[in-house]
């Protein structure tokens, strides 16, 4: 298992907006791997827009705390509502408001494409900022004879860290999927007294799953024993594990069948789950 909470969260900027704009990572997984990772949180002190409409080769969790999601013209994830955006589908242009403070997962999907870790975009975006500027979502440069050029900021990063054309996989579901966790029911846990459960969706024949966990005050989850890698997020509350302390916006990962890890609550805790593609 690893765990951290906020005070040691490592900040790292967005392609997509200006590169002033930093996102707090909490955790991330293996670079390299198929079910790499990266949560964090992330906070707009000001109105953010970034870019235009687009697309990835990864998979994200969006979960809006404060303010809401503009994800598309017109449609918007609320707060409290919980966002699956499948690889390959297009949204955008996105726009955060001044305020809006929000959990982010972006992850390996399906299609084994993995997830860019952060020292190789960091690498790639140094690389590629010396022979051209990024700016609303887009990379630009001009080529030997003089033509500019605009690509898609991401995209650009990515085929100069792989060192070959990113294709796109087809998309599964053709857009966002919102998820509303208040019109779900809590569910009781026969094995664990005090935990409680609602699963919220489930996606692809590698079974994504979005659920939350609550804690009762003085009850103790069992964590670590999925099959596939699983991170938990901290929503509210405080928890004790392995002789530390962990306030809310912590975030916890666990490898494949690693075995039981006691998470204990301090007070009522809710926590946000997510299992990442089995493969």
């Amino acid at each position: 298992m690893q765990a951290s909470d906020f005070a040691g969260a490592v900040q790292d900027f967005s392609i997509r907006s200006a590169a002033t704009q930093f996102s707090n990572v909490i955790l991330q997984g293996k670079q390299g791997s198929l079910s790499n990772y990266r949560i964090s949180v992330n906070y707009a002190e000001r109105d953010n827009d970034r870019g235009g409409r687009h697309r990835h080769n990864f998979e994200q969790i969006r979960f809006p705390m404060e303010g809401e999601f503009i994800y598309t013209k017109d449609k918007v994830v609320p707060t409290g509502s919980v966002a699956y955006f499948p690889e390959g589908a297009y949204y955008g242009p996105q726009l955060r408001r001044k305020g809006t403070r929000m959990m982010v997962c972006q992850f390996g999907g399906a299609s084994g494409h993995g997830y860019l870790g952060i020292e190789q975009r960091q690498a790639s975006y140094e690389a590629l900022s010396a022979k051209g500027h990024f700016e609303k979502g887009y990379y630009t440069y001009k080529d030997e004879d003089g033509k500019r050029h605009n690509q898609d900021a991401f995209e650009a990063v990515w085929e100069h860290a792989m060192g070959k054309k990113l294709e796109y996989p087809t998309p599964r579901y053709p857009d966002v999927v919102i998820m509303n966790p208040a019109n779900f029911s809590w569910v009781g846990d026969a094995n664990m007294p005090g935990v409680e459960r609602k699963w919220i969706g489930k996606f692809t024949e590698r079974n994504t799953r979005i659920g939350f966990i609550r804690v009762d005050a003085g009850a103790t989850l069992t964590a670590g024993q999925h099959d596939a890698p699983e991170v938990l997020f901290l929503v509210s509350g405080s928890v004790h594990c392995q002789d530390r302390t962990y306030a809310k916006h912590s975030a916890f990962g666990f490898e494949p069948g690693e075995g039981e890890v006691p998470i204990a609550a301090k007070e009522v805790s809710e926590i946000c789950s997510i299992q990442f593609p089995k493969f």
